[in-house]
């Protein structure tokens, strides 16, 4: 029986993809499965794709072009491993993996938690992309209940994580086929349904900054999936009564309030008319706007007066 399967989606970016391939160990007991998304032949030569070379790699050429959540989805149906890893082909994995796979096969909860660092894809220097993610590991330090509670619903990405594919496999959990967020849902029902966890301090995953990114390219589409990806999110946890609930909408809040900024109204509407669709009134998202403007007022306001302490010589204070 495979013990790993490492799903990776992919599209127009086959040295990125040949990097990533090239940290992950070859082992009797682990299978990479590279899902390609339609990618563009003028940018990928077939013939040599990255992982032809590879005994233990499998490529899929899906040419529905229906995104990463797609491509992931296709990646499970394949997978074997009795446990799920999952990278972005931009991103890398640390040298401690080889370690940790060791170390992990017959683990006995069903998501074990590791940390990730953060390069510039071209420069390899320090980026702050990791940091938010690494946050909650020091929550679950300083307090183990609430760190479990943001790892399992609030740290939103695939990666990072060995999961047991026997969670996946019996509860149906899929990626959703979105523009943007696709792979929210499968992180926090996979939270959700996890019945034990392991949290590890070790950091297995590189996860880079391109300023070409998808990541950082938003469209009236993207925006419009955001919404909804986070209010069926914000929807699961008010019908749960977890605690984290409208609590990380501010990020969601901050987008709005862009939107009125530039104008958007129609688009900020339609924002508004999808947290409706779910339940979450829009006395309540404007509550939560009002809030981002708060916070932002008294950050202006403290950066000033730090500011002219500075110029008097005098400490500034928080």
């Amino acid at each position: 029986m495979m013990t790993y399967s490492i799903i990776i989606p992919h599209r127009d970016i086959p040295q990125l993809l040949q990097r990533c391939l090239d940290s992950i160990p070859q082992r009797p007991d682990l299978e990479v499965i590279v899902v390609d998304d339609n990618s563009n032949p003028e940018q990928v030569d077939f013939s040599r794709f990255p992982g032809l070379e590879r005994s233990d790699t499998t490529i899929i050429f899906d040419k529905s072009g229906r995104g990463a959540g797609r491509a992931r989805n296709v990646g499970m149906e394949h997978a074997k491993g009795k446990w799920l890893l999952f990278a972005d082909a931009d991103d890398f994995f640390s040298y401690c993996l080889n370690d940790v796979l060791n170390e992990y096969a017959d683990c006995e909860a069903d998501i074990a938690f590791f940390r990730a660092s953060s390069l510039d894809s071209d420069y390899y220097t320090n980026t702050k992309r990791a940091n938010d993610y690494n946050g909650y590991f020091q929550k679950y330090a300083d307090d183990a209940a609430m760190g479990e509670m943001l790892l399992r619903y609030v740290a939103g990405v695939p990666w990072g994580k060995l999961i047991r594919r026997k969670i996946v496999s019996e509860r149906g959990i899929r990626f959703q086929e979105t523009t943007i967020l696709n792979d929210s849902k499968f992180s926090y029902l996979t939270g959700h349904y996890a019945k034990t966890i392991i949290v590890d301090a070790r950091a297995i995953y590189c996860m880079t900054y391109r300023s070409d990114s998808i990541t950082y390219t938003l469209t009236d589409e993207k925006i419009l999936d955001r919404a909804r990806v986070l209010a069926e999110r914000e929807r699961f946890f008010l019908d749960h009564n977890l605690p984290v609930a409208l609590k990380w909408l501010q990020w969601e809040a901050r987008s709005l309030i862009k939107l009125k900024e530039q104008g958007k109204k129609l688009l900020y509407d339609k924002c508004l008319n999808i947290f409706s669709e779910y339940g979450i009134t829009n006395a309540t998202v404007e509550k939560l706007i009002a809030q981002e403007q708060t916070r932002r007022r008294k950050a202006k306001r403290q950066r000033f007066v730090n500011k002219w302490m500075g110029r008097l010589g005098l400490r500034s204070f928080k």
